[in-house]
């Protein structure tokens, strides 16, 4: 069903970008394989018609939205909460502006470089919180949470759930847990949940604003960008159950944050309302090319790869602290996401999301790379 794809031609960065290096790219969390037939044949009869003006949301937009969190959260949702966005990238910068009053963000590390560099570029101080392993998976240290929440000028947790770069998805215990600091200090949580769809081993997940004791101070942030591979589109949503809070959220953006492409919001309508049996099959495919990671990276002496409940991101480590991964992934001619700009310097990411042939491929040059050199 997934098979592979010539991005050539198409000025893909993930392609494009190192493509002078003559380095494979397995980086940008950009997958590629073909969205679904249904969203590609919604896109053609849009653009037959020659007219690509302003559009505003619509009442069946909304209403796919809300039965999906429905269906695959068994979360009840007004449509009204809805605010679409450009991406979840500027949704968690407005966060920091609007609710982090200058003060103190606290955000997971490691991260994604932009949730990492957003407090900081809203005028706020960026307070990392380390995620660790333990108990056969990432998370904080609940007590080192709890005092950062506890302090008078922390007003805005970033969350990021499904991890990325690690992959794991909260549990709704966590969650709930999580949930009860938040309120207890009056700190507003945001929650990016862009993979939350990726979840690969039937773990259920939970949104932020899904959670009673925080829905009143919690900004939720999905997409089909990631699932449906239509990230170009630039179409994001936010789902904001206060009011006050959405109406500074709103307020906020007006005038300087773009509404989201209208092409993007046709993908997310048709994603949400006619994809669920593509939705499935990418799941066992992503799966499958998670446990081919985990079987090559470790067997390979230095490396070790802890497949997680979701995403198609694999975070592979360097078991010797004297040993970068990125520039031996680079020698061996795959550029991977580099760890120092997740916070972490020796390790990497790699992205799974392709197709068997080529996943084999771009693992293939690691692996006969790293029997040759060591």
């Amino acid at each position: 069903m997934f098979s592979k794809v010539n991005r050539e031609n198409t000025h893909a960065a993930k392609w494009e970008r190192y493509k002078d290096k003559g380095l494979f790219p397995m980086w940008v969390a950009d997958m590629d394989l073909a969205s679904p037939d249904a969203i590609q044949q919604a896109l053609i009869k849009r653009m037959n018609h020659p007219v690509y003006g302003y559009t505003h949301p619509w009442p069946s937009l909304n209403e796919s939205v809300v039965q999906w969190c429905a269906t695959q959260y068994d979360w009840q949702i007004n449509a009204d909460w809805i605010v679409w966005m450009p991406g979840v990238v500027p949704s968690f910068n407005l966060a920091c502006d609007v609710y982090g009053k200058k003060g103190r963000v606290l955000v997971q590390t490691p991260n994604y470089p932009p949730m990492l560099h957003a407090a900081k570029l809203q005028g706020c101080e960026s307070v990392e919180l380390p995620v660790t392993w333990q108990d056969d998976k990432w998370l904080w240290d609940w007590a080192e949470l709890a005092r950062e929440l506890a302090h008078p000028d922390c007003h805005l947790f970033l969350l990021c759930n499904p991890m990325n770069p690690q992959g794991t998805v909260l549990t709704p215990e966590e969650m709930n847990k999580l949930a009860l600091l938040c309120a207890e200090h009056q700190v507003v949580m945001c929650s990016d949940e862009i993979h939350c769809d990726l979840i690969l081993d039937g773990s259920r997940h939970t949104p932020a604003s899904s959670i009673p004791a925080i829905q009143e101070q919690s900004i939720t942030l999905m997409a089909a960008s990631k699932t449906f591979n239509v990230a170009g589109f630039g179409c994001s949503f936010a789902i904001i159950p206060n009011g006050d809070l959405r109406k500074a959220w709103q307020a906020r953006s007006s005038g300087i944050m773009p509404d989201p492409n209208f092409a993007g919001m046709l993908a997310a309508e048709v994603a949400f309302s006619q994809c669920n049996d593509w939705h499935a099959e990418l799941l066992k495919h992503l799966a499958s090319n998670q446990q081919r990671v985990a079987q090559v990276i470790n067997n390979l002496e230095g490396m070790s790869f802890k497949p997680q409940s979701a995403t198609f991101l694999a975070w592979i480590e360097s078991t010797d602290s004297h040993i970068d991964l990125t520039p031996h992934f680079i020698k061996a001619g795959v550029m991977p996401s580099e760890g120092v700009f997740f916070g972490q310097k020796h390790n990497v990411r790699l992205n799974f999301g392709t197709d068997t042939e080529s996943l084999n491929h771009g693992l293939a040059m690691i692996e006969d790379y790293w029997k040759a050199t060591r």
